[in-house]
């Protein structure tokens, strides 16, 4: 049990630290947008967020269509 602790207490400081590794980056190195879009603020989250939901549903749709069949399919034939 005392070990259980000693590890998530190693862990929290290495998520702490990896959090404040990644916002300092942010701030003291300058990043550099390829494309006009990238410089909007949130954009990749939003757009990542968008594509996981076309993703669901294009693969239900699919499903629905293609992969399942009707009640009674396999007795009619």
């Amino acid at each position: 049990m005392e070990q259980e602790k000693y590890l998530f207490s190693i862990f929290y400081v290495c998520v702490a630290m990896s959090i404040l590794a990644g916002v300092l980056v942010h701030v003291f190195i300058p990043s550099h947008a390829a494309f006009i879009w990238q410089e909007i603020p949130g954009f990749s989250a939003i757009y990542g967020f968008v594509g996981c939901i076309l993703i669901i549903v294009l693969s239900k749709a699919v499903g629905h269509q293609w992969l399942q069949k009707e009640e009674g399919y396999y007795e009619k034939h």
